[in-house]
């Protein structure tokens, strides 16, 4: 994801891909609204790497209204709303995300290494916007996805 303009983030994911000693930029289908929400708002500081062939993306956070509050002209759009801390991972499977689970608390702004078929989540922030040291990981297995 990127960010439109302070608390506007688009929702679409772009990937790089490194062949042939070229960098070629590839933009993926749209993130799906989080479960019992109208939209997708984007994440900044999200955690991502591929497991078993999906690409993962899970966690970050984003301001739920900015897109609304740009549509109808407040420019500051995320101004007056509460940043929010996401668990939500989805996959990309055959070219479409997917919501494929919650991790053990919402956590964004860490860093992110694939190793083998596990994404490893290293330290980051919480939901109280205070720093944590743990070790998280991600895993798809058998097209479920585990989190160790």
């Amino acid at each position: 994801n990127g960010e439109l303009k302070p608390g506007l983030r688009t929702d679409v994911i772009y990937r790089a891909m490194w062949d042939n000693d070229k960098l070629t930029w590839l933009k993926n289908s749209q993130l799906p609204p989080s479960p019992g929400e109208q939209q997708q708002e984007g994440l900044a500081g999200a955690f991502s790497g591929y497991s078993h062939g999906v690409l993962l993306v899970g966690g970050g956070a984003n301001f739920p209204g900015a897109k609304q509050n740009y549509t109808n002209g407040k420019f500051y759009s995320h101004e007056g709303i509460n940043k929010k801390w996401r668990d939500e991972v989805y996959g990309l499977v055959n070219g479409h995300w997917q919501y494929m689970g919650k991790m053990k608390q919402p956590l964004g702004y860490g860093v992110s290494v694939s190793y083998g078929d596990e994404v490893f989540l290293i330290g980051g922030e919480n939901a109280k916007g205070k720093p944590v040291s743990s070790v998280t990981s991600f895993t798809m297995r058998d097209g479920n996805l585990l989190i160790k």
